[in-house]
């Protein structure tokens, strides 16, 4: 399985949804199973809620305050 990583600072504020969001292209973590982590230092939790939206070419990653992430693709 591999991984990216992500920093908080690479979530966008959507005020009107009042969350955060992160796209990933698919070409990068491709079409199936993905699977985020919360990242702290170097610990990993799957304490950490979230919603995937799949659109055709990406993925966006939906939180309610961002948070250093792993994705695992």
């Amino acid at each position: 399985m591999q991984f990216i990583e992500f920093k908080k600072e690479h979530f966008t504020h959507d005020e009107e949804q009042n969350s955060y969001f992160l796209e990933i292209s698919k070409d990068e973590v491709g079409f199936d199973n993905i699977k985020i982590q919360k990242k702290s230092g170097d610990h990993l939790s799957d304490d950490l809620d979230y919603e995937i939206m799949d659109h055709p070419t990406r993925i966006r990653v939906v939180v309610k305050e961002p948070e250093d992430i792993r994705v695992n693709f």
